[in-house]
């Protein structure tokens, strides 16, 4: 029984000699910080850097909170992340607006008063193009293991600024904060998917009255992007 015991600590000793870290020629113990120290380098690996790499590239999308009409969106982006945490960002987009069902349901319909009759054509606002320039944060960085044979590292956006609206009333400022994922395929590529609030005054009219409002407009948008200065490995 003895024997067995020897032998059995002995193949423990062995393994964490050998695990362990050796300096000419002798053993060197791991003391508690030195763990403590290396354990984190292991946590936030990342494979994916962005600090000071430019970003370029395009997307495509639509207005999700419409009624009257169904906008595509087209666009591009350059930005800069200037940690691997903060970045700034400009978007352009370009929007097509076309009538909904329910707009040519009523424009299909007549009212009349006083024998004068005229189809009803609600008041709303339609997008032209948006220039925008906006602060970026990536607080959430994350790695997901698909079905072990492949690991995908995202990374949770969030976004806040200001955008020059060209609309169907004329050019208008507006508000847009936002969330996004980015998808890293590469240390060059990026799927990404972002949803904006394009929150802006619009102008409705009804007879000789008018009155302005804030209205939301959710973009959601798709599409890749491309890290320029890429001299990683």
């Amino acid at each position: 029984m003895w024997k067995i015991s020897l032998l059995l600590a002995l193949a423990g000793l062995s393994s964490v000699c050998q695990a362990a870290d050796k300096r000419d020629g002798r053993l060197v113990a791991l003391s508690r910080t030195e763990i403590s120290d290396t354990t984190p380098t292991v946590i936030q690996n990342r494979f994916f850097t962005k600090k000071l790499r430019a970003e370029t590239g395009a997307s495509f999308g639509t207005v999700l909170n419409e009624s009257y009409s169904q906008t595509k969106a087209v666009g591009g982006r350059f930005g800069l992340f200037l940690t691997e945490k903060v970045g700034i960002e400009y978007n352009f987009s370009q929007f097509r607006s076309d009538d909904s069902s329910d707009l040519i349901s009523l424009r299909s319909r007549e009212v009349c008063i006083e024998r004068e009759c005229r189809s009803i054509e609600p008041s709303f606002i339609r997008l032209n193009r948006m220039h925008q320039a906006q602060v970026v944060t990536a607080p959430i960085y994350g790695k997901i293991n698909l079905l072990d044979t492949l690991i995908l590292y995202s990374d949770l956006t969030l976004s806040a600024g200001v955008a020059r609206v060209s609309t169907t009333q004329g050019e208008k400022w507006a508000f847009t904060p936002g969330i996004g994922q980015r998808f890293y395929f590469s240390k060059s590529f990026s799927l990404r998917v972002d949803v904006t609030d394009i929150y802006l005054k619009e102008k409705l009219v009804s007879g000789s009255k008018s009155k302005e409002n804030w209205r939301h407009n959710w973009i959601a948008l798709a599409g890749l992007s491309v890290f320029l200065n890429s001299w990683e490995p």
